[in-house]
């Protein structure tokens, strides 16, 4: 979830790997696993194993389509809406791309109300609005990460949640508090509504999946990359997630709202308490940075497409010497991830941007499914899996949750009623070759 933008320099195959490992490693370990356990009664591993399967069936969804697509039309930064005009029409372009804003407007308010229950519970929301409204402000400014920046970043979150599952493993202490949650009975059900929770924890892999542009012999690197991405990831939160388990028990688990810090804190002093507050700073702001820029970027182009007002694709220099950025874009993605953070709890949030996340998902597979020519590795069967699993999980989560979504979707229809110009299927006719 982290989501960094894309490299300038072509990666190689093992850097392609390690740029995907650190998109998907984000803001969502922090929070979700007491989420998924409050779903399903104590179990982990299998849902995380669903959660992965699905995270890689779409990943190789949005890799097909960004690979089908020419060389002009190959940039995924719009979320996917220009490869959805190109291949299935208008109203598709805008359905992708409202969705797509749908569920990271969601998913950066997750991750502002995560860096506050960890930084200062008890000042989340005012510690949540101030990162949001940090964060807008230097994307407003044209700052930006430089990649040794950002894997230095990812190196040290992996490395302080490696630590924290050996620290939990090896403590003979009670775990946190004597705090207990009410946990379900296991079951089906359940089981699939904590995958699509920890499905949320593995959002980032689009990222790796539309790097073609960016990654020496996409065709080779990618397939390869994708997969060992997602399974280095699934291997560390299996691991944590045992290691949380063992600390805490299931009841207690499911009632920690900051379960990453609590091992820390308890067996390690104010080094460990500091590293994983770093860690979760780190992984919130990282994401909260990505995730404006990146609905912003969006917004832009479903302005130059005619599905939004034109406003949106305004850019400006705010600074001399810096890029020109979609000022409106930012500001006002800001805006909507502030009205979220003060008016819903954490857990309702997360579940929204599970649900709208995995629509998102199911959708690129559904794109996916209609391209005629595809490789050995990108089956129609794996589109299909995509399809019904990421359909399945999101309706798996709380009735709330999935209203809420609904709504944050249909609203799409009057925007786009608002908005549409009628310019119609420009810059985007005809199905790719590929």
């Amino acid at each position: 979830m982290s989501g960094n933008a894309a490299t300038a320099r072509p990666l190689g195959g093992f850097d392609a790997t390690t740029a995907g490992i650190g998109s998907i490693i984000g803001a969502g370990v922090f929070i979700v696993f007491p989420a998924a356990v409050s779903a399903d009664g104590g179990s982990l591993a299998l849902p995380l194993v669903i959660a992965a399967v699905v995270a890689y069936a779409c990943g190789v969804a949005i890799y097909q389509i960004s690979s089908a697509l020419n060389e002009g039309q190959a940039n995924y930064d719009d979320g996917g809406t220009r490869a959805a005009r190109v291949i299935l029409g208008p109203t598709a372009a805008f359905v992708t791309g409202w969705v797509f804003l749908c569920s990271r407007l969601g998913a950066a308010a997750v991750a502002a109300l995560m860096l506050g229950t960890y930084l200062a519970p008890g000042n989340a929301v005012a510690v949540a609005v101030a990162a949001v409204v940090l964060t807008a402000v230097l994307n407003l400014l044209g700052a930006s990460r430089s990649d040794w920046v950002s894997r230095f970043v990812v190196a040290f979150v992996v490395a302080v949640l490696a630590f924290v599952a050996v620290v939990a493993f090896n403590s003979d202490l009670p775990g946190g508090t004597p705090k207990l949650a009410t946990l379900p009975e296991p079951g089906f059900a359940g089981l699939l509504e904590s995958s699509a929770l920890l499905y949320f924890a593995f959002i980032g892999y689009g990222y790796l999946a539309s790097l073609g542009p960016h990654v020496r012999s996409p065709a080779r690197n990618i397939p390869l990359a994708l997969p060992a991405a997602i399974a280095v990831v699934l291997g560390l939160y299996l691991v944590l997630g045992q290691s949380l388990l063992d600390f805490f028990g299931p009841a207690s688990l499911a009632a920690e709202p900051a379960p990453i810090l609590v091992p820390a804190a308890e067996l390690s002093g104010g080094v460990g308490t500091g590293a994983v507050l770093i860690a979760a700073a780190a992984a919130g702001l990282g994401a909260l940075s990505a995730l404006n820029a990146g609905c912003a970027r969006i917004g832009a182009a479903m302005a130059e497409e005619g599905e939004l007002a034109p406003v949106f694709g305004r850019r400006r220099a705010l600074l001399r010497g810096r890029p020109a950025v979609p000022w409106v874009g930012i500001t006002a993605g800001a805006a909507v991830v502030v009205g979220l953070v003060l008016a819903f709890p954490l857990t309702t949030l997360l579940g929204v941007a599970a649900f709208t996340g995995l629509l998102y998902a199911g959708g690129t597979a559904v794109i996916a499914f209609t391209l005629r020519k595809r490789h050995w590795y990108t089956p129609r069967v794996l589109n299909v899996l995509g399809i019904a699993g990421a359909l399945l999980l999101a309706l798996s989560l709380p009735l709330l949750d999935i209203s809420l979504g609904l709504m944050a979707i249909a609203a799409g229809a009057i925007v786009r009623l608002t908005f549409r110009r009628g310019r119609g299927d420009a810059g985007g006719r005809g199905r790719p070759a590929a």
